[in-house]
C-alpha cells in the first residue's frame, strides 16, 4: 500500500471533528493534525426535523476550514454524519452544499453503524480487543450502546437520547429545577430500561465510554481527586464518583455556576447535566461499577475502516465483500433462504459480466461490491409479495438495520440496482433515483442493466446458462452463452432479448447473444 495522508471528518449534532493521519504502506498510521469545533448542528431544530439557517451556516463556514488544512496536508477526506444529519429532512440541502462550496462529499451513517466505527476506534486506542466489552457513547442527539468482542459486533443499538437534544428538551430554562431533572430522568428511562435483559445476557468483561460527555465527566472526576493526565484515554472512574459528579451539578443549577466547576469546560457546562443523566442512568439500570474512558472513538474508527478497505482493494488477491458485510448481506438475505440458490448464481454471472466488461464501463473494486450486494439480495422482496417484488426488494435494503458496513449512500445505491433488475428502466420521475448525482444515476444504471442481464440468464431457475463471456466492438456487445450440458437455454434467450433495454441505454451498444461453439454444436 502506497504511503498517503488521510482526514477523518466526524459531523457530530454537537461538534465537528477531525483528525488528520499519515498511512505508512504497513497500514499502520500516525496523527498529524487534530480540530475541533463546536459546531451545534441540532441546536435550535427541536427534534431535528429540519437543520435550521443558522446552524447549516455554521457547519458549512467549519467545513470550509476543516477542508483548507486537509488540502494543506494533502490528505484524502471522509466525512461521516450522525444523528442530527441522519434525522434532518432537510439534510439533502445541507449535503448539497457542502459538496458544492466546501467540497466534502458526506457519508450519513445510520446509528448501528455509527456504533460499529466507533467499536472500532476504541480499538485502536485500549488493549481490549479479546474482551467482551460494553461501549456507550454519548453524543449530541444520540447515545450508542454496543456489546463487541474480537471485532465482532455482538449487540449494537442507536437511542434517540443525547446531550444537545435532551438539553433543548428539558433544561432551557435560566434556573434548573428538580422537577427537570427527574422528568429528564424519567424519559431517559424509557429508553435503556428495555436494553437492561440484552446487556445482562452478554455479560461484559469491560465498560467502556467514549466522546465528549464522558470525557467531561472524566475531567471532572479527575478535578474531584486533585489529579492531572495529559490524556484521558484507559482512565477509570467508579460508580460513587460518578454519584458525587451528578450532586455537584444539581447543584449548580444556572448555566454561571456550571461553569465554575472544577475540570469542566465552559463550552459545555449548558449540556453537561443532560450528558451526566444519561450516564448516571446506564449505570445504574445496567447495575455498572466503573468505566474506562477511551480518547478514540468515531474518527479514529473511520481512520482503520479507511485503510483497511484500501489495503483490501490494492491486494491483487482482493475478493468481494468483506466479512463485516458479508455478515450483513447474509442476515437479511435469509429472510428468503428459498431463492439463496438463485441469488448465488445471478451474483456468478453478474460478477462475470462485470470482469468481462471491464474495458466498457471503467469501473472498480467498489462498484463491483455493489453489485454484489445487490444480486445476492436482488430478490429478498419475495419475502413480502411476488407482486412488484423488485420494490420491496428496494424498502427492505434501504431500511434495513442489518447493512452494517456500508454507508447511507452505499446502501441506496445498492438498494436501486436491486430495484431495477427487473421491470421499468429507471426514470426521472422516479423520486429516489431523481436526487442521485449524476454520476451515481449512471452507476446506477450501468450496475442495474448487468444485474438485469445475469437475472434474464437463469429465468429458468436451473443454472441452464453456467458462465458467460463478452466480446465487445465500438457499436456491439456480444454474449457468448455456455449452457449446461443438456440443457434447453431457449427461455433465457428469449428472456434476455426481452430485458436487454436497460443495457443498451445505458452503454450505447447493441446487445447480441451467441452459444458457445461447442454447446451450439450440441443444442442446435
Amino acid at each position: 500500500m502506497k504511503e498517503k495522508n488521510l482526514a477523518a471528518i466526524d459531523l457530530g449534532t454537537n461538534s465537528f471533528h477531525m483528525l488528520i493521519v499519515k498511512v505508512r504502506q504497513d497500514g499502520s498510521y500516525e496523527s498529524i493534525a487534530k480540530e475541533k469545533e463546536a459546531v451545534r448542528l441540532g441546536s435550535g431544530s427541536g427534534d431535528y426535523e429540519e437543520i435550521d439557517e443558522a446552524a447549516m451556516n455554521r457547519g458549512i463556514a467549519c467545513l470550509k476550514r476543516f477542508k483548507v488544512i486537509a488540502d494543506s496536508h494533502k490528505a484524502e477526506v471522509f466525512a461521516i454524519a450522525t444523528s442530527a444529519l441522519r434525522e434532518a429532512l432537510n439534510r439533502d440541502v445541507f449535503l448539497k452544499k457542502a459538496k458544492k462550496e466546501a467540497g466534502v462529499h458526506i457519508d450519513v451513517v445510520k446509528g448501528q453503524e455509527e456504533a460499529r466505527l466507533i467499536y472500532f476506534g476504541i480499538l485502536q486506542g485500549l488493549p481490549v480487543y479479546k474482551k467482551r466489552i460494553l461501549m456507550v457513547d454519548i453524543g449530541g442527539g444520540s447515545t450508542e450502546i454496543l456489546i463487541g468482542q474480537g471485532g465482532d459486533v455482538l449487540f449494537s443499538q442507536s437511542l434517540k437520547i443525547g446531550a444537545v437534544r435532551l438539553s433543548e428538551r428539558f433544561f432551557t430554562k435560566e434556573t434548573m429545577e428538580l422537577t427537570d431533572i427527574q422528568r429528564c430522568r424519567f424519559h431517559i428511562e424509557a429508553y435503556i430500561l428495555p436494553l437492561v435483559a440484552e446487556i445482562q445476557k452478554w455479560k461484559p468483561e469491560v465498560i467502556i465510554g467514549s466522546s465528549g460527555s464522558i470525557t467531561s465527566i472524566g475531567s471532572m472526576v479527575l478535578a474531584l481527586r486533585s489529579e492531572k493526565r495529559d490524556r484521558l484515554n484507559g482512565f477509570e472512574f467508579e460508580a460513587s464518583e460518578l454519584r458525587k459528579i451528578r450532586e455537584s451539578l444539581d447543584a449548580a443549577n444556572t448555566l454561571k455556576k456550571r461553569s465554575k466547576i472544577p475540570g469542566l469546560e465552559e463550552k459545555r457546562a449548558d449540556i453537561i447535566t443532560a450528558g451526566s443523566l444519561i450516564l448516571d442512568e446506564i449505570f445504574k439500570h445496567f447495575n455498572l461499577k466503573k468505566m474506562m474512558i477511551s480518547d478514540y472513538a468515531l474518527r479514529e474508527g473511520i481512520v482503520y475502516d479507511k485503510i483497511k478497505n484500501w489495503k483490501r482493494y490494492e491486494s491483487r488477491d482482493f475478493h468481494s465483500l468483506d466479512n463485516i458485510r458479508t455478515k450483513a448481506i447474509r442476515s437479511i438475505s435469509n429472510l428468503y433462504p428459498q431463492g439463496k440458490e438463485h441469488s448465488e448464481h445471478v451474483t456468478h454471472l453478474s460478477l462475470r459480466l462485470f470482469d468481462e466488461m471491464l474495458g466498457l464501463h471503467n469501473l472498480g473494486t467498489h462498484e463491483k461490491e455493489y453489485l454484489e450486494a445487490a444480486a445476492l439480495l436482488h430478490q429478498v422482496g419475495l419475502a413480502i409479495s411476488h407482486s412488484a417484488y423488485h420494490k420491496h426488494s428496494y424498502y427492505i435494503i434501504r431500511n434495513s438495520e442489518h447493512m452494517v458496513g456500508f454507508s447511507n449512500s452505499e446502501i441506496e445505491i445498492i438498494a436501486l440496482i436491486a430495484r431495477y433488475h427487473r421491470k421499468s428502466i429507471p426514470k426521472p420521475k422516479h423520486e429516489e433515483f431523481k436526487i442521485l448525482s449524476p454520476e451515481e444515476q449512471s452507476l446506477v444504471k450501468k450496475l442495474a442493466s448487468i444485474l438485469k442481464i445475469a437475472d434474464a440468464l437463469d429465468r429458468s431457475l436451473k443454472k441452464n446458462i453456467m458462465d458467460v463471456s463478452v466480446s465487445m466492438s465500438e457499436t456491439k456487445v456480444e454474449l457468448i452463452l455456455v449452457p449446461r450440458k443438456k440443457a434447453d437455454p431457449h427461455l433465457e434467450i428469449f428472456s434476455l432479448e426481452e430485458n436487454k433495454d436497460l443495457f443498451e441505454h445505458s452503454y450505447n451498444r447493441k446487445l447480441s447473444i451467441s452459444l458457445s461453439p461447442d454447446s451450439k454444436k450440441r443444442i442446435l
